[in-house]
């Protein structure tokens, strides 16, 4: 029992030999360049998702009414059948980034 005491005091006296405060940077640094990058994914595509579900919505110079103002000709015209699905498969991209994230911070899910 005494030898087990011994033995975890020294572990945590040596918590990374050769380590500066016991972190692998190598690994930290991959971490947050996945992290950056997933998050700049995530977000690039719902931009890109809204801007194709705004296709065909009025320009700007319409108030909230509808009603127009004499900024020129501001005319709602349909959106696009594929603008609506790209929109559609962003969000999806999107949602499957974040139920991944999800599913690996979880782990009662694998």
């Amino acid at each position: 029992m005494n030898t087990r005491i011994h033995s975890l005091a020294q572990l945590a006296s040596s918590p990374g030999d050769g380590q500066f405060l016991g972190v692998d940077w190598g690994s930290f640094v991959v971490v947050t360049l996945v992290a950056l990058t997933a998050t700049v994914v995530i977000v690039v595509f719902y931009a890109i998702g809204l801007r194709l579900l705004a296709i065909g919505s009025p320009a700007d110079g319409s108030d909230e009414r509808g009603e127009h103002t004499d900024v020129g000709d501001s005319v709602a015209r349909p959106r696009p059948p594929l603008a609506t699905a790209g929109a559609v498969v962003c969000f999806a991209i999107g949602v499957a980034a974040v139920l991944y994230g999800i599913w690996l911070l979880v782990p009662q899910f694998h």
